[in-house]
């Protein structure tokens, strides 16, 4: 059995969204266990809720939960008792492999940190996910979890994002710096200065600075950034891509001429949504912590958590932490070491 502690706690909608997410996933997966740590007056419509998973679901008494406008530091005073610090727990001593929270990002950092420590080296984990792009997924990050972060800080980001790829197989992914232009004397001094670190650590996966207009070609395999730019860049990404399949599901049904078109269309319409939705790319990994802990935003619907926490125990099944380690104790040299 495999088991994934959830945080309902937090979010815009509610947990009762997350209840009805969490009866989907586990109708998929035979083989998947819940906790769920929630204050006792949601406990009976939990129990409701998931009934016929009951089984499968243990709910664990906590005595708060961190709402998305509470400062971070509450993570640090009253965050153990919280939904999140209980997941968290459960993650830390074993009883689950992994942690999906839909709750404050800053706490969920920092209580990460706290908790289960970093990988050796890792100044600051980062959140990241995959996104479709026209050849191969790509994954990005920072997507909000620092939103300043140092030349040395986003060089190792670069460096996590290699060991990632080599611990599923992949040994010379292409990374590259998001920046405003391409040429090595563009762009803030921070991200030129991060991109001499990479290109002396690994220069066998460098591509150099990627813009905007090269997120989606396909020819890269990771993006990084700071949590500033790449929260605003996926969101703008997810707002141009749900405008984009609302707006061809309008032009066939509001024209009469295109009407008749919608048969043939549909199913074509839905396997774009399914490629492109911001729904199904709404989980991010939080990399550089020793645990799997995923994130989705605090505003995420029952589909949003579904896809999140599916794509929680995929990542959580396929990974090598140990590789993953190894791998970035290597490059890490590479950065340490004098010129």
């Amino acid at each position: 059995m495999f088991t994934i502690a959830v945080d309902v706690m937090g979010g815009d909608l509610g947990p009762r969204v997350a209840f009805r997410a969490c009866a989907t996933v586990l109708q998929n997966h035979p083989d998947l266990r819940l906790i769920l740590p929630l204050e006792t007056s949601l406990h009976i419509d939990a129990q409701k809720a998931l009934s016929r998973f009951s089984d499968r679901v243990l709910i664990k008494p906590c005595q708060s939960h961190i709402d998305m406008a509470d400062k971070p530091v509450r993570a640090l005073r009253q965050g153990l008792s919280s939904s999140m610090g209980v997941a968290i727990q459960a993650h830390a001593s074993g009883d689950a492999q992994g942690v999906l929270s839909v709750g404050n990002t800053g706490a969920l950092m920092i209580l990460s940190k706290r908790l289960l420590g970093t990988l050796g080296g890792i100044d600051r984990p980062a959140l990241a996910t995959q996104i479709p792009t026209r050849k191969q997924p790509l994954l990005m990050m920072d997507l909000g979890a620092n939103l300043e972060m140092s030349p040395k800080q986003l060089a190792q980001l670069g460096l996590l994002a290699i060991s990632w790829y080599r611990a599923r197989g992949i040994m010379k992914p292409s990374i590259a710096l998001l920046n405003i232009g391409k040429e090595s004397n563009k762009g803030p001094e921070d991200i030129r200065e991060a991109g001499k670190l990479l290109h002396r650590a690994a220069p066998e996966c460098y591509a150099g600075f990627a813009e905007g207009d090269d997120v989606f070609n396909g020819d890269l395999h990771a993006l990084i950034c700071n949590g500033f730019a790449g929260n605003i860049a996926l969101k703008t990404t997810e707002g141009l891509a749900d405008w984009l399949t609302t707006m061809m599901a309008d032009e066939l049904s509001n024209s009469k001429s295109l009407r008749w078109l919608i048969p043939l269309w549909r199913h074509t319409i839905k396997r774009i949504e399914k490629r492109i939705s911001p729904a199904r790319h709404g989980g991010a990994m939080l990399l550089g912590v020793c645990g799997h802990v995923a994130k989705t935003h605090g505003k995420s619907d029952e589909k949003t958590i579904k896809y999140a926490l599916e794509y929680l125990v995929k990542q959580t099944k396929t990974a090598d932490q140990a590789r993953l380690q190894s791998e970035f104790d290597r490059l890490q040299r590479g950065l340490n070491s004098p010129e």
